[in-house]
């Protein structure tokens, strides 16, 4: 058998060097691909919750209910406070998907512009009670103080700015024949929202 020399030792050194290069940029390349792949899964099932929570029949009853609120919220009954409580969360929650990346913003605000804004204007007069009765030991029912959900509404009202240039629908106002209707619906009683206190 020939003797090996000292210059194929070093060829056999460098081709192992370079497969061993290969393979640890191969395996770069697969645990890249498959981080990417788990964060839009991430993304997708984030993505699908929130579908759920606004896209499903009872989201939109109680989003309707939320709109026929009484502009104050002395006026509020019971079940409107606990309408405007879980509301305020679901939108609270979104904002905060939204704001932390787990959601991107453009997945959500060109489909739910108009209601991320309408919904905001409605829950004001709840939302600013609650933020005053933070600190003082009141009735406290918010988590987040809506702080979320008013950056979700700013990045709707972007969005609409960007979108709809000088056009009436870029701030969206709840017309008031619609809310007339709501508030018909609800005193009556009727799909007053999804907690199980319909009429």
């Amino acid at each position: 058998m020939p003797a090996i020399d000292a210059s194929q030792i070093a060829l056999l050194e460098a081709l192992v060097a370079i497969l061993q290069t290969v393979v640890l940029v191969v395996a770069g390349i697969v645990a890249w691909w498959q981080l990417r792949e788990a964060q839009r899964a991430r993304y997708l099932g984030a993505i699908i919750r929130m579908y759920d929570d606004l896209g499903s029949r009872e989201a939109y009853e109680d989003a309707d209910a939320a709109l026929g609120l009484p502009a104050r919220i002395e006026e509020y009954t019971p079940e409107e406070l606990e309408l405007a409580t879980w509301t305020t969360r679901v939108y609270e929650k979104l904002g905060f998907l939204v704001e932390s990346g787990i959601i991107p913003a453009r997945y959500i605000i060109p489909l739910y512009s108009r209601r991320i804004v309408w919904t905001w204007e409605a829950l004001q007069p709840f939302i600013q009670e609650q933020r005053s009765q933070r600190d003082d030991g009141g009735a406290y029912r918010m988590s987040g103080d809506g702080r979320y959900f008013e950056l979700l509404a700013k990045r709707a009202l972007a969005y609409r700015e960007r979108a709809f240039k000088g056009s009436q629908r870029a701030h969206p106002t709840v017309p008031p024949a619609y809310r007339a209707r709501v508030r018909e619906m609800i005193a009556r009683g009727e799909r007053l929202g999804s907690g199980g206190y319909r009429g």
